[in-house]
């Protein structure tokens, strides 16, 4: 039970207009194409200043022209698997913007291969990125949020980062060869490591007013999902999914907007499945 005193102690819920959030700055991780543009849509959409970041100059210039905001974004071109790379992200971050606020790890690569094909190279490839590349950024965007008081700092996983993936559901792309089923357990085991960085990180930086969450999307459609599956996986997905359809994009970048804000500032450590009800089963 919570007592009088702790009752007291607590914040008045306050509305978090966008004109609120208009000094707020966010950084995105793979930022030009996918959840990665989406996210960052939504949280223009909300008010904030982003700096988009990826690998490829294109999709980084197309996500900045679709999206709009002349000043109040910026675009880097870098491999954040390097310490070059997140250096050069947070100095021009803080160049241009003065302070980092959010930081979306949202950037993840994955290798399809049959089982007993599996390459070290490309499992330590996937893990620089989806894991080594989204803690050193924090580290090195958390000096700036603990002096200023405040951060935010989400990390995107998968549902395949807590289930085994059948892949069965997913027609040619993960067929049976005599090197055993392909598949990614590179992607998935580092999604799972995502999740856990999620939870220890939370709890060493709550002290500085700085939140660390993660959210697992679920069956998504975007370009790079239509370009590898057909109609009939698409269907078959969205059968297995309990609302009955695959996710939009958008509903990825709500969840992390509300994250991001400051009306999320009492829930951190969480991972945050959005996913349709697919991890029910």
């Amino acid at each position: 039970m919570v007592g009088a005193a702790a009752t007291a102690a607590a914040p008045t819920p306050v509305e978090v207009a966008p004109s609120m959030l208009g000094g707020r700055v966010a950084v995105v991780t793979g930022a030009g194409t996918g959840l990665g543009r989406a996210t960052t849509t939504a949280l223009r959409r909300a008010g904030f200043r982003c700096h988009l970041v990826g690998r490829r100059a294109g999709p980084l210039a197309g996500a900045v022209a679709g999206i709009g905001g002349g000043e109040e974004l910026l675009a880097t071109s870098a491999d954040i698997s390097t310490e070059e790379g997140r250096r050069l992200v947070v100095e021009r971050t803080l160049e241009a913007f003065g302070r980092i606020d959010v930081l979306v790890n949202n950037a993840g690569i994955a290798h399809r291969a049959p089982l007993l094909a599996q390459s070290e190279t490309e499992w330590r490839e996937v893990f620089a990125t989806n894991v080594d590349a989204a803690f050193f950024l924090a580290l090195a965007v958390i000096p700036s949020m603990r002096d200023q008081g405040y951060g935010r700092i989400v990390n995107i996983s998968s549902v395949y980062g807590s289930l085994a993936m059948n892949g069965t559901l997913y027609g040619s792309m993960f067929p049976m060869t005599s090197d055993g089923p392909v598949r990614q357990p590179s992607y998935h085991a580092s999604k799972g490591a995502l999740i856990n960085l999620t939870r220890d990180l939370a709890a060493a930086v709550a002290c500085w007013g700085i939140t660390v969450n993660c959210v697992s999307p679920g069956m998504f459609l975007t370009e790079q999902s239509e370009a590898v599956v057909d109609d009939l996986v698409i269907a078959r997905l969205a059968e297995m999914t309990p609302v009955g359809r695959l996710g939009d994009p958008a509903e990825i970048g709500d969840a992390v907007a509300f994250l991001a804000s400051e009306r999320a500032g009492f829930i951190t450590g969480v991972n945050l499945p959005v996913d349709g009800g697919w991890s029910l089963w």
